[in-house]
């Protein structure tokens, strides 16, 4: 699961301009992490519809996508867990759709980003849930262990059959985790839920899976940089282990999201430290079994929030020259890296796009 410590760089609008007002609210309690939702509502009335199909829609994905816990109303991924190399399961279209269209990119795109990889990413899960228990040190899984898991991790295995919607594990010790791909998949699909809906702008945040539509339809007279003053803005922060960033100063950059997805991996919210301060976060490179190291981020902007999602994921499990090799033969796409050593480094055509990075340098008025 990826988050990013973001600034949307936004602020709650007093007064109206037509009948319409700011609104914003934040949903807690789903896939694990805090969502956030800005837009421009003609009344209150009008604005709780729109958060009630929000919150309807997390419920639904974040059952659908828990590998841990199933539910009486719905056949979720644990479901097809529990029934590897028993039988098939019938899923729901969206389920199936994941499913469908990640091992299609792990064929065409890139095999970095595994959903089939689950018997290994439960091993890790398990240790950093053990080391939050200790003040978050703790130590990684044995090497045997995860030798073992790793041999049960070939998406080949997964069996999807179109005519049924079901899905079937030929292993009967693999295990299926949407970690890396459900979240973008989700506020895509929110997404587009709003935009059939009507609603002309807005901007969502689901820890880090950031989807803009339209831009600000009431200008801020008091936003950090220009830019951000009749658009809807992010930043992306400078690591504080531990500590959200939270002022201008703490972000490496600022870039406009209207009408575009942008989605960051990072290593520094979702780790642990063993006794010699090494450190090992939730991103698991399918060629060692053991946590990316290459950097302390990279961010995708693409259109579609479910890419941008598998794309970040891919980009951050490999080092920064094969990815920005990788970023130039996509249409459409751009990335920023936050490389280890603190410099930031984007793609060839980032600056000529329309979403004005500022880089830290240069980004202060």
């Amino acid at each position: 699961m990826k988050r990013i410590f973001l600034l949307i760089v936004s602020l709650i609008l007093s007064g109206c301009t037509n009948r319409i007002q700011y609104y914003t609210k934040s949903f807690p309690d789903y896939l694990d992490t805090i969502t956030t939702y800005i837009t421009y509502a003609s009344s209150k009335d009008d604005f709780d519809k729109q958060c009630q199909y929000i919150e309807k829609r997390l419920d639904y994905y974040d059952k659908l996508f828990d590998n841990y816990h199933t539910y009486p109303s719905i056949t979720n991924v644990m479901t097809i867990n529990q029934n590897a190399g028993k039988k098939a399961v019938v899923v729901d279209r969206d389920l199936f759709e994941l499913l469908k269209v990640s091992k299609e990119r792990y064929q065409s795109l890139s095999s970095q980003v595994n959903i089939a990889y689950g018997s290994v990413l439960t091993l890790w899960h398990d240790a950093r849930e053990k080391a939050g228990k200790h003040k978050n040190i703790g130590e990684p899984p044995h090497l045997e262990t995860l030798e073992e898991a790793r041999a049960h991790t070939n998406i080949n295995h997964v069996i999807l059959d179109e005519n049924g919607h079901s899905v079937y594990l030929e292993d009967r010790a693999m295990s299926l985790d949407l970690g890396a791909v459900a979240k973008g998949y989700t506020m895509e699909k929110i997404k587009q839920g709003l935009v059939k809906r009507g609603v002309k702008s807005f901007l969502l945040n689901g820890g880090g899976n950031v989807v803009g539509v339209g831009k600000r339809l009431i200008a801020s007279d008091q936003a950090d940089y220009k830019a951000c003053k009749s658009h809807y803005c992010i930043g992306i922060a400078s690591p504080k282990d531990g500590n959200y960033a939270s002022t201008k100063s703490d972000y490496e950059a600022v870039l406009v999201a209207d009408n575009k997805a942008v989605v960051t991996s990072g290593d520094y919210e979702r780790y642990f430290m063993d006794a010699q301060g090494n450190r090992y976060c939730h991103l698991i490179d399918p060629r060692t079994g053991y946590p990316a190291r290459y950097m302390r981020s990279v961010t995708v902007i693409t259109k579609d929030s479910g890419l941008a999602d598998y794309l970040s994921s891919a980009l951050f499990l490999m080092n920064y020259e094969d990815g920005k090799k990788f970023i130039a033969e996509l249409d459409d796409v751009e990335a920023i890296w936050l490389l280890s050593d603190g410099h930031i480094v984007t793609s060839e055509g980032i600056k000529n796009k329309d979403f004005y990075v500022f880089e830290k340098e240069r980004m202060y008025n």
